[in-house]
């Protein structure tokens, strides 16, 4: 099954020690529904540069990072899409919802009921977070929580790659 990534903290994490990966392939499209009863598709957040942002309400690293998340996405929301997407498989309905209440969170909440985006994503631990940039190509990815001011050195690096 899928494991917390309990062994790093927000403060072990630097940058110079995940560079960011050159060789860029295509994210393959998917669409989910989402918490609010909508659907999103991946490729709906073309033209910006994405966070695909893997968690579950049971995940402790993943309640760390919440604030962190909600805080960047506020700060740069006109630039960067994140997509939370809940491991639904693993995961109760009703405590998804507390946990995006409790951490107000107002990034779109895409339900992977089956397990299978998580999967295909590689998110075997969580949370894990997967950059996109304008093209949908993946550029980046990371196991374990991230910091806000992470969040904005690996974005500012993408931007100007």
């Amino acid at each position: 099954g899928i494991v917390p990534a309990m062994w790093i903290s927000l403060e072990e994490i630097k940058v110079e020690e995940q560079p960011v990966d050159e060789s860029r392939y295509a994210a393959e499209n998917f669409k989910l529904p989402t918490l609010s009863g909508d659907e999103v598709e991946l490729t709906d957040s073309r033209g910006k540069l994405t966070i695909l942002n893997f968690w579950a309400s049971w995940c402790g690293p993943c309640r760390d990072e919440a604030p962190h998340l909600q805080a960047f996405y506020e700060a740069n929301k006109n630039d960067v899409q994140i997509l939370g997407v809940n491991v639904t498989a693993d995961d109760k309905l009703k405590n998804v919802e507390q946990f995006v209440d409790k951490y107000e969170l107002t990034f779109p909440i895409l339900l992977d009921e089956t397990g299978d985006i998580s999967t295909k994503f590689g998110a075997f631990t969580i949370p894990t977070t997967v950059f996109l940039n304008k093209d949908g190509e993946i550029v980046h990815e990371i196991a374990g929580p991230l910091s806000e001011q992470y969040l904005d050195e690996i974005v500012e690096t993408l931007q100007n790659s």
